[in-house]
């Protein structure tokens, strides 16, 4: 997938920028529109998060045509599933050899720099999620511990044509 080193600096940064604007962690006064992203993101249908090797044994899907293309997957991403479903969403399921605090670090500073606008999330200990929209695109990411697995990070996007 794509990704780049980026100073340690710029990441502090960025994180306390992104938290500063998400409000740190939710206390359940989530709106009917975030409500709606995550069971969007929870749905049934969703895959169970597997470890890297496990994704890599399995074999890495290629992320279908609909998603955007310059969306910043985190370096070392491996995708094991993605889905099509109804009004052009399309959903893209990978996995990360990272923690959730550095993969959350990555999404700040990488999606700004292609053209996509972070906007209302939540941050807590073991998970992560935010809406953004830019490049023609609008949608959801989530990042998660995956039990089971050290110090690896499983990252979910929804998008969607504007």
């Amino acid at each position: 997938m794509r990704g780049g080193a980026v100073p340690a600096a710029v990441l502090v940064a960025a994180a306390g920028l992104l938290l500063a604007a998400c409000g740190g962690s939710s206390t359940g006064g989530d709106s009917a529109e975030e409500q709606t992203a995550e069971q969007q993101l929870a749905d049934d249908a969703a895959p169970t998060p597997v470890c890297v090797d496990q994704a890599r044994s399995a074999g890495a899907q290629d992320v279908p045509a609909a998603f955007p293309t310059s969306f910043p997957m985190p370096a070392g991403a491996v995708v094991y599933a993605t889905q099509e479903r109804s009004e052009g969403r399309t959903i893209v399921y990978a996995v990360v050899d990272d923690d959730v605090k550095t993969v959350l670090k990555t999404l700040q500073t990488s999606l700004p720099r292609a053209g996509f606008t972070p906007k209302e999330g939540e941050v807590e200990e073991h998970d992560a999620e935010s809406d953004w929209t830019g490049n023609g695109y609008t949608g959801r990411w989530a990042i998660r511990e995956v039990a089971g697995c050290t110090e690896q990070t499983s990252v979910t996007v929804l998008s969607a044509k504007q």
